[in-house]
């Protein structure tokens, strides 16, 4: 009599007694994070004749014994692979795993970053299957690793193709990315498998196939740049100076060049990890909470830095965040408190003076809060010192020639040419420091009143020639006609 076995399928809680077939096609011990000789359970995903998998958990107390059974198939490692053409449609959640193979045709070099105050390394491949569909992979740290060789001596390997069983997916900007899970996951590159053997031989039936051009190509993760239209969709331009004139809420996008950072306000704060909230000790706790979670018990130093920015009509304070500041200074604030020390309000990183002076389009939203707080510090969520966003921005705007790479130096004043913002008043700011166009200022003409753009001249009084103003007043005496007053005598 045939044992009655329960499909992994139709396995339910409420079922009193289940006999399953299946192979473990995935086991490992679970641990403590950085404690691997304190063992919790046995865990092993096990999948059926019909491909339906389940993971299952032996604990440590429980017993355990083997038994043997006939193969039911010939699928010896239980391969599920999806072709790559159902990952567009997010069809997948955080739960599911999934088995992918592909010829690698691209790998990134290794990208350093700071997680949790530990350094790690993330690295890109990229599958393509026989029909040409392309899936981005990623790994992290030893997984990573295993594609040095490969990338190192990429030519000489040839036609790579690799295997990536009981995977995650993960949507990200837009995007997808399959990348090993926690414990389970396996990874065959370039093994005598049936299913890699297959797969050559699915390309080798392909007219024109040439080996020659499913090499791997090795090259450095592309950095997110925005186009114009995305930097200024639905956004309204205006100078610094202009920004106080909205009456309500909008995205406003402005050029200047960072002028100051003030340092009274600080340059990081501890930070909730999954939000990026500022995160609040719990009074005689071990853990933390935030605006968004009761309580949090992960947490990291974070950048926020405010800086002050200036065009030609005035000045506005800026508020950076993490990512932002580490774009404009190419160091992480983990890194920073690591090699100064953990007080972190008893000094000032001299690495974040290197975004003083650099001109960049800035992108923020002007809030109903900064109105009716009087509130003046915006959050930047986006900025640009790409050539093309700056030009898109400049155009039917300032009346300007095209911004090149040279050309990002101190905002120019001009007492001559008014700018095309001119509202019949500029509003004054203090830049602390002489502008290099002074002199330009002073030499713009002999008229000592007002000009018309509203900027002030500057006279040495100690050096001033009244002879040119002793001319103007006897020419305009000339023009005027005297007309004589007859006087009557008194009666």
């Amino acid at each position: 009599m045939e044992p009655n076995y329960t499909p992994l399928s139709d396995i339910d809680p409420m079922l009193d007694d289940v006999k399953v077939l299946a192979r473990c096609i995935s086991r490992w011990k679970s641990h403590p994070a950085r404690r691997p000789n304190e063992i919790w359970s046995l865990d092993m995903v096990l999948q059926d004749p019909h491909g339906n998998r389940v993971q299952a958990t032996v604990r440590t107390e429980e017993n355990i014994n083997k038994f043997q059974i006939p193969s039911f198939d010939n699928n010896v490692r239980g391969f599920k692979f999806e072709p790559f053409p159902n990952f567009a449609s997010k069809r997948f959640t955080d739960t599911d795993v999934v088995d992918v193979i592909g010829t690698i045709v691209s790998i990134t070099d290794p990208v350093p970053f700071n997680s949790s105050g530990v350094d790690q390394i993330r690295r890109n491949v990229v599958l393509e299957d026989p029909d040409g569909f392309k899936l981005e992979c990623c790994f992290f740290d030893d997984w990573a690793a295993k594609f040095n060789k490969y990338a190192d001596n990429c030519e000489s390997h040839g036609h790579v193709v690799l295997i990536l069983q009981l995977a995650k997916v993960k949507y990200f900007n837009n995007g997808t990315s399959v990348r090993p899970a926690i414990f389970s996951t396996k990874i065959y590159i370039n093994e005598d498998i049936p299913e890699i053997v297959a797969l050559r031989q699915r390309y080798a039936e392909i007219d024109g196939y040439d080996p020659k051009k499913h090499t791997i190509t090795v090259c450095t993760p592309v950095k997110k740049v925005f186009t114009p239209f995305e930097f200024l969709e639905g956004a309204v331009k205006k100078m610094l100076g202009n920004i106080r004139d909205s009456d309500r809420a909008c995205h406003v996008v402005v050029y200047g060049k960072i002028h100051k950072i003030h340092r009274e306000h600080g340059w990081a704060y501890l930070a909730c990890k999954r939000c990026g909230s500022a995160a609040k000790e719990v009074h005689g706790t071990t853990s933390w909470n935030c605006k968004q979670h009761n309580q949090i018990t992960a947490v990291g130093m974070r950048f926020k830095v405010i800086v002050r920015v200036i065009d030609d009509t005035g000045s506005a304070s800026l508020l950076l965040f993490d990512d932002l500041v580490k774009k404009l200074c190419g160091v992480t604030c983990h890194n920073l408190i690591k090699q100064y020390g953990e007080d972190h309000e008893s000094y000032f990183p001299s690495e974040l003076n290197v975004m003083v002076g650099k001109q960049l389009l800035f992108r923020f939203h002007y809030t109903d809060y900064n109105m009716n707080n009087n509130n003046h510090v915006y959050q930047v969520k986006m900025m640009s010192e790409e050539e093309i966003v700056i030009n898109a921005f400049k155009t039917d705007f300032i009346t300007e020639e095209p911004v090149n790479a040279a050309e990002m130096q101190t905002p120019v004043l001009s007492a001559v040419k008014k700018s095309k913002f001119s509202s019949g008043e500029n509003i004054p700011f203090n830049i602390e420091a002489t502008p290099p166009t002074a002199k330009g200022i002073l030499d713009s003409g002999d008229d000592t009143g007002s000009s018309g753009s509203g900027k002030r001249t500057i006279i040495d009084l100690d050096g001033f020639d009244d002879s040119k103003q002793e001319a103007k007043r006897l020419q305009t005496e000339g023009d005027v006609q005297l007309v004589e007053v007859k006087k009557e005598p008194k009666e």
